[in-house]
């Protein structure tokens, strides 16, 4: 006897060692192929066949949920700034590990774009040169800037592993398929934990990139200035479009996916 898993209620089954052609699930009655000859008239090969019936569209819209999450996610993950200041005609801008300052609005002789711990090594090298000049304003700076670096890279961190886990999650599935039509041999325990694996991953993710979001807004100091702390008049300022997209989409997207896994599986 071989012991797979049912396609349908994701119950273990016994088959015969040497059985093949249609079967029903003796569990929920739900029909499915295994062990079909190379060279059949439905042209399967391995074991492995395609019937276009057999598409359930409840999965389609999962997968189309899942493809547009993994685009909005790489967007997150890219995007370039996160948060703009702009003070008239001025703007700061900041990414996960970069800021942008103006050439006429330099930080004491620094200016364009610049890794969060050069401006942060360049403004503690400017309080060692004039100690008793604005050593206040400057270790503001600094603090600010730690701040927005340690926010930045937290969030790329994260968002990483979110990419990571959405990318398994194909993979995961098409191995589980692959088992499925007898095309791969794997254990059973293990079959079923690359099954849930699968399904786990994009949900995984989700969360990681909502995290990540959130951790950033939290971790990253409030831009009443320039540079984060500074005093001056701010006439606009806030994260980009793709950022509070990526918070919708990763906290709405998985609870829709999830949702439509509870509807009738018609094919």
């Amino acid at each position: 006897m071989v012991e797979i898993l049912c396609p349908h209620c994701d119950e273990e089954i016994e088959l015969e060692d040497d059985a093949s052609g249609e079967f029903a699930c003796p569990l929920c009655d739900g029909e499915f192929e295994w062990n079909v000859n190379e060279g059949d008239s439905s042209g399967a090969l391995n074991g492995f066949t395609f019937d276009a019936s057999s598409i359930k569209p409840m999965a389609v819209v999962q997968g189309v949920i899942v493809g547009i999450s993994f685009i909005v996610l790489l967007m997150c993950f890219t995007a370039d700034p996160l948060y703009t200041l702009s003070i008239g005609d001025d703007e700061w801008l900041y990414s996960a590990d970069t800021m942008t300052v103006q050439p006429d609005q330099e930080i004491y002789g620094m200016s364009g774009t610049e890794e969060y711990s050069a401006y942060i090594d360049h403004l503690t090298q400017t309080q060692e040169d004039y100690p008793g000049g604005f050593g206040l304003d400057i270790d503001k700076m600094v603090e600010a800037m730690e701040g927005w670096d340690s926010a930045g890279n937290t969030y790329q961190f994260l968002t990483l592993i979110a990419l990571i886990s959405m990318i398994l999650m194909p993979i995961l599935s098409l191995t589980f398929i692959l088992y499925e039509r007898n095309v791969i041999d794997m254990p059973v325990k293990a079959a079923v934990l690359v099954h849930f694996s699968g399904r786990g991953a994009y949900y995984l993710g989700c969360f990681m990139w909502f995290l990540a979001i959130i951790l950033h807004m939290i971790l990253a100091p409030e831009a009443s200035g320039p540079i984060g702390m500074g005093q001056s008049d701010v006439g606009m300022f806030g994260y980009a479009g793709a950022f509070w997209l990526g918070l919708v989409i990763s906290l709405l997207a998985p609870i829709v996916h999830a949702g439509l896994s509870l509807l009738p599986q018609s094919s």
